[in-house]
């Protein structure tokens, strides 16, 4: 990850210079480091089109009901009956009403299939995280970092909108290592030839913040348990009140750094008090 001197979040740089600006070094932009993988949901767009679909399907609907109602007025129509109850003669059966019937069901199949396929699509893309605000911040200042955008034209304002826009890459929310990226990303940099320097912003990998949050996290639970043991011993030959008192602050400071430090849920926060 690439993050700038003054505290900005990871986004990887431009591409060499033998690289055409446009979407040749977009693209190697984008490949060199995940966070950077930022794209349009075009959420508007996907809305409309599953409410046309919802709508065709909605049409092909009334007129295959149209079909069943006109096959029951007529009581006395053999080949109806049987077409309603043998898929052979459902089938086979030549007459202008039976296969203008196999046509809308196949159109509907068609037309179903695609239908829930956009809807399974799109719960997909609905479940994608939001960039993390300052990736977006350093993203839209690379995209603008010369003084005209990389893409021309409408493609200007393409990442305008950040309601609109999704990190393919799965967003870091761990608090810890969002407070070492945002601080203490410089301590963690690394060199890298393929990086030229440029906007006062550096390398970091991810897997050097994410040791150092489990390291630190580590020696912070290490250092509550054996603080309460020594705080407790100290204690021993005070009153019940005080003792309690000492428990039940080593508790809640334990609990307040788990909330503070990660993103454990309730539950988690009382399974780990609790022991």
């Amino acid at each position: 990850m690439l993050r700038n001197g003054q505290g900005v979040e990871d986004v990887e740089l431009a591409a060499p210079s033998t690289r055409l600006e446009g979407y040749p070094s977009f693209a190697h932009f984008i490949a060199k480091d995940s966070d950077a993988a930022i794209y349009r949901k075009f959420e508007s767009l996907s809305a409309r089109n599953l409410l046309y679909q919802q709508s065709e399907l909605h049409e092909l609907e009334r007129q295959l009901d149209n079909f069943d109602r006109e096959d029951t007025k007529d009581i006395g129509d053999e080949e109806a009956q049987h077409a309603a109850r043998l898929w052979i003669n459902y089938s086979t059966d030549s007459n202008d009403r039976a296969c203008a019937r196999r046509e809308l069901q196949n159109k509907i199949g068609t037309k179903i299939r695609a239908y829930h396929k956009a809807m399974l699509l799109e719960s997909r893309v609905l479940l994608l995280s939001s960039p993390a605000p300052r990736t977006l911040r350093d993203f839209r200042r690379w995209f603008m970092s010369t003084s005209v955008p990389v893409l021309w034209g409408r493609d200007e304002d393409l990442f305008r909108d950040e309601r609109d826009l999704v990190a393919l890459a799965p967003v870091d929310s761990d608090r810890l290592n969002l407070f070492l990226k945002a601080y203490f990303g410089w301590f963690f940099q690394e060199k890298r030839d393929d990086v030229p320097q440029r906007m006062d912003l550096f390398y970091f990998p991810e897997r050097r913040i994410q040791r150092a949050g489990a390291v630190i996290s580590a020696f912070l639970s290490a250092i509550l348990l054996i603080g309460a043991i020594v705080c407790l011993l100290l204690i021993s030959d005070r009153g019940i009140g005080l003792r309690v008192g000492m428990i039940v602050l080593f508790t809640c400071l334990f609990a307040g750094v788990v909330k503070i430090l990660t993103n454990a849920q309730r539950a988690e926060i009382f399974g780990s008090t609790a022991a």
